[in-house]
C-alpha cells in the first residue's frame, strides 16, 4: 500500500471519528424525557351515617326527621332502592341527599301500616376526584307514626285504683291508699270527664268533678301507679305499641299535676302523651 493510500484512509477515519464525537455531544445535551406522573393514593369515601330510622307523620305525607349523612371528599346520589319485603314501593326518586342529610321526598305512605320498621337498602352513586370506589350502600328503616290515643279511648278507660278496687269508671279520694288519710277530700275523677287539648291531640286533662280542698296533699306517685295499672289492663292502650311498655314522669304546678306517658321504644313511632289532673283546690306531693 502506498503512502498516498494510507493517508486517504487516515483522513477518512478521522472524519468518521469526528462525526461520532459530534453525535455523542448532541445526545448528551438532549433534554431528559418528562416522566409520567404517578397518581396520588385514591381517597376512601368513608360514609358517615347517624341513625337509621326515617319517620313520617301518621297521615304518611310529612317528613318528621332526616338522617345526617356525608361521604369523605365525595357527594352522593341515591340510585338504587331495595325493599325486603316490598311494602312501601319506594324508588330512588323518593330519597334525596342534601345539606349532609338523607331524607324522603315526593312520597305518599298514607296506606302503609303504622308503627312498622320497613327495611330499605339504598345504593349510592358517589362523585369526586380520585376516589377508591364510586358506589356505596346503607341499610335503613322507614316507618310511619301511629295515630295518637283518642280522647274517646280514654273516656272508656277503667281505673285500677288499688289491689282490691279495679275496673272503675271513676275514683274518689277515699279509694287512695298511698295518700295520707284526710288529704284527698272532695276528690272525684271520672273517665267521662277526659278532655283533649284543642291544639294538640296528644295532651289531655281530667278535672276534679268535686271542689277539692285547700288541705289536700295527694301523692303524685299514687296517681302515676293508677295510670300505669289502668293502661296495662286496657287492651286498646296496652297493645298501642305492641305491649312494649311505657314510662311515666310527672310534674306539678299549683293544683295541677301533669303525667307524661312515653311509649317504648322511645323517640320512634309513638308520640308522648300527657294527662293533667286538676284538683281545683289542694296540693300535690311526691
Amino acid at each position: 500500500m502506498t503512502n498516498k493510500n494510507i493517508l486517504k484512509i487516515l483522513v477518512i477515519m478521522i472524519a468518521v471519528l469526528s462525526l461520532f464525537a459530534v453525535s455523542c455531544r448532541k445526545a448528551s445535551t438532549s433534554p431528559e424525557p418528562t416522566p409520567t406522573p404517578t397518581p396520588s393514593n385514591p381517597t376512601d369515601p368513608i360514609k358517615n351515617l347517624t341513625g337509621n330510622l326515617l319517620i313520617v307523620s301518621s297521615d304518611g305525607k310529612t317528613n318528621l326527621n332526616s338522617l345526617p349523612l356525608s361521604f369523605v371528599r365525595a357527594s352522593a346520589t341515591v340510585t338504587g332502592v331495595t325493599e325486603n319485603p316490598k311494602k312501601l314501593n319506594l324508588d330512588p326518586t323518593n330519597f334525596i341527599v342534601e345539606n349532609n342529610a338523607l331524607k324522603l321526598t315526593k312520597f305518599d305512605l298514607s296506606k302503609a301500616d303504622a308503627a312498622v320498621s320497613n327495611k330499605v337498602t339504598l345504593t349510592f352513586s358517589l362523585s369526586g376526584e380520585n376516589l377508591s370506589r364510586y358506589t356505596d350502600t346503607a341499610d335503613i328503616f322507614v316507618g310511619k307514626m301511629k295515630t295518637n290515643i283518642s280522647v274517646d279511648t280514654l273516656k272508656k278507660l277503667k281505673f285500677d285504683v288499688n289491689d282490691t278496687v279495679k275496673g272503675q269508671e271513676s275514683f274518689d279520694g277515699d279509694k287512695l291508699v298511698q295518700t295520707e288519710t284526710g288529704k284527698a277530700k272532695s276528690i272525684l275523677f271520672k273517665n267521662t270527664d277526659f278532655q283533649v287539648d284543642a291544639s294538640d291531640d296528644s295532651k289531655f286533662t281530667l278535672a276534679n268533678a268535686n271542689t277539692g280542698d285547700d288541705s289536700n296533699q295527694i301523692k303524685m306517685s299514687e296517681i302515676a301507679t293508677i295510670l300505669s295499672n289502668s293502661f296495662n289492663s286496657d287492651q286498646n292502650i296496652s297493645t298501642y305499641n305492641n305491649n312494649a311498655g311505657f314510662e311515666i314522669t310527672s310534674s306539678t304546678v299549683g293544683t295541677k299535676a301533669t303525667f307524661v306517658i312515653k311509649f317504648k321504644p322511645f323517640n320512634s313511632f309513638y308520640k308522648e302523651h300527657s294527662i293533667t289532673f286538676d284538683q281545683k283546690k289542694g296540693a300535690w306531693i311526691e
